[in-house]
């Protein structure tokens, strides 16, 4: 059984620790792309949602040490780490690349959908997050007036 046949049996048990721990045994250096976005995309299933945001963000460096702007994975993890912080303006290019690099076919699209409901959803958290910055001075004024 290779290395990735084994990570892929450790991703669908949830088991993720276990793929962390192999992957961390590989130096940085010899570990090639594919093995840095699996070891990345550990860390942030790992991180159970907002439980360990510490795991987010070293997910978020692993990628920015391989980085491959082209991959359509490598953007969504990307834009995962950054949607589980809370930095959803930041995601929304991650996710809208997706899009550019994916074949149009409905099957693709299909497998792709939830790339594209986190966009629409991290589109409007920033929406919102903006409208409500946008608005602070008059909030501000509001609340001395009332």
């Amino acid at each position: 059984m290779t290395l990735e046949e084994k990570l892929e049996i450790w991703h669908q048990n949830n088991e993720y620790q276990k793929i962390i721990d192999e992957l961390e045994k590989i130096p940085a250096s010899r570990r090639s792309h594919e093995l840095t976005g699996l070891l990345a995309r550990a860390y942030e299933n790992a991180a159970n949602g907002t439980e360990r945001p510490e795991y987010h963000l070293h997910a978020i460096e692993l990628l920015l040490s391989a980085v491959e702007e082209e991959d359509p994975n490598w953007n969504f993890r990307m834009g995962f780490a950054l949607y589980w912080l809370d930095r959803e303006e930041e995601a929304v290019p991650y996710f809208e690349k997706i899009f550019t690099l994916i074949p149009t076919d409905p099957e693709t699209r299909a497998f792709w959908a939830d790339a594209g409901e986190l966009l629409d959803y991290c589109r409007a958290q920033a929406a919102k997050k903006r409208s409500r910055e946008d608005n602070a001075p008059y909030l501000a004024l509001s609340e001395r007036i009332w």
